[in-house]
C-alpha cells in the first residue's frame, strides 16, 4: 500500500521545472524537480494574505528513475485564454511504495513513487531508489506559499 512520505513536507510546493538529469559516463538517469519549496508555515491566519510562509527555492531530487510516465493535460481552451500553467502545477502529495525490482539488485530499495498535483490533469510517476532534497539560498518570509522570480535568484 503506498504511503505519503515523510521525511519532508511537499504539499502546495511550487513545480517550476523538471530537468531529466541523465549521467552518460555510468548510465544513471535522475530527475529533478526545480521547486519552491515551504519550509514552515511561520504563522497561520484565516485571513487571505496574513499567513507567512518560509519558503526557499530547491531541487527536489528522485534517483535511479525507470518507467517515468508524466500525464499532463493543461486544459483545451481553443486557445482562448492561458492555462492553468500560469497559476502553477503545485505538489499535493508524494506518495511512495515498495516495490520488487531487479533495479533493486544494487542492496538498494526500488520504489514506485506518485507525484499528485493540484492540476487534476497532470500526474507524475516512476520508479526510483531514493530521493534528495537541495535547498538554495537563505528562504524567505513570504504571505504567500511560492517565491517571485525576483526573489528567487537573490
Amino acid at each position: 500500500m503506498p504511503e505519503v512520505i515523510s521525511e519532508h513536507t511537499f504539499h502546495d510546493n511550487l513545480i517550476r521545472g523538471i530537468c531529466f538529469a541523465s549521467g552518460m559516463e555510468d548510465f544513471s538517469s535522475d530527475i529533478h524537480f526545480d521547486i519552491d519549496h515551504i519550509l514552515e508555515w511561520v504563522n497561520r491566519s484565516t485571513q487571505p494574505g496574513d499567513s507567512l510562509f518560509s519558503v526557499s527555492k530547491a531541487t527536489l531530487k528522485f534517483h535511479d528513475v525507470s518507467d517515468l510516465v508524466i500525464n499532463l493535460s493543461l486544459e483545451n481552451t481553443n486557445h482562448s485564454q492561458f492555462s492553468s500553467l500560469t497559476s502553477g502545477i503545485y505538489i499535493l502529495d508524494i506518495l511512495k511504495e515498495k516495490i520488487e525490482s531487479s533495479l533493486s539488485n544494487t542492496g538498494n530499495h526500488y520504489y514506485k513513487w506518485k507525484i499528485i498535483t493540484t492540476d487534476k490533469g497532470c500526474t507524475i510517476q516512476f520508479g526510483a531508489t531514493s530521493m534528495s532534497l537541495e535547498l538554495f539560498g537563505t528562504p524567505k518570509i513570504v504571505n504567500r506559499q511560492y517565491l517571485t522570480n525576483d526573489e528567487r535568484i537573490q
